[in-house]
Parts: C-alpha cells; sequence; structure tokens
C-alpha cells in the first residue's frame, strides 16, 4: 500500500530545500524520519547546522525529536514546517511554521545572519 502523505512530503521538502538555499543556507542531508516526517539539515554561516522537519502537522513527538538534536549538539536551531494550513500556530522551543510561509522563514534567517 502506497502511502499518499510522502509525496507531499517530498514537495515540501523540496520547497524548503529551495527557500532556504536561496538565502544561503546549504542543503547537507535528507532523511525520510518516518512516514510522516522528513528532516532536512542544512549547513549554514553564521548558525552551523540547522535542522528542519516537514510534517503533515506538527506533533509533541516533533517537538522532542528536534529537542533532542539540539541537546546532544548535532544542531544550532530546529524548525517544524507542516503542510496543513489548518494548524495552529504551536510555541515552544522548536519553532513551527505552515509550509505557505517557509520563504519568510528563509528570509529571516538570512536576515539573522547577516554582519
Amino acid at each position: 500500500m502506497r502511502n499518499e502523505v510522502l509525496p507531499d512530503l517530498s514537495e515540501a521538502a523540496e520547497r524548503c530545500c529551495d527557500a532556504l538555499a536561496a538565502n544561503g543556507a546549504r542543503p547537507i542531508a535528507r532523511v525520510i524520519a518516518s512516514k510522516r516526517a522528513t528532516d532536512l539539515a542544512f549547513a549554514a554561516t553564521g548558525f552551523g547546522h540547522l535542522i528542519l522537519r516537514c510534517v503533515p502537522a506538527p506533533a509533541p513527538d516533533d517537538h522532542h525529536a528536534l529537542a533532542t538534536m539540539i541537546d546532544q549538539g548535532d544542531f544550532t536551531r530546529a524548525f517544524i514546517v507542516y503542510t496543513a494550513e489548518d494548524q495552529p500556530h504551536l510555541s515552544g522551543e522548536i519553532e513551527t511554521y505552515p509550509l505557505s510561509r517557509i520563504d519568510e522563514l528563509a528570509a529571516s534567517l538570512a536576515k539573522e545572519r547577516a554582519p
């Protein structure tokens, strides 16, 4: 049985990679973390390594997984990008963004690391 979420996540991951790369972050890895999550790692001057998780909707497990990656020192910043527009914006240690705002996130990161 084919999982219908993966094609959507694949497209979302491509859009995220394109937006961050256009703003100076270099994609270094893409990992399918589960049937509902794709992780994207980036090297970004001034930030070190960033991790971005693409999911249909953010869940506590996503926050926990990314917080663990930061705590272990693998990454300096983490974000969750979700594809379902009807999800509430969650606040917390890990920032969340709807896919429709990926360009805004990428531009904000570029502005933060500008000298």
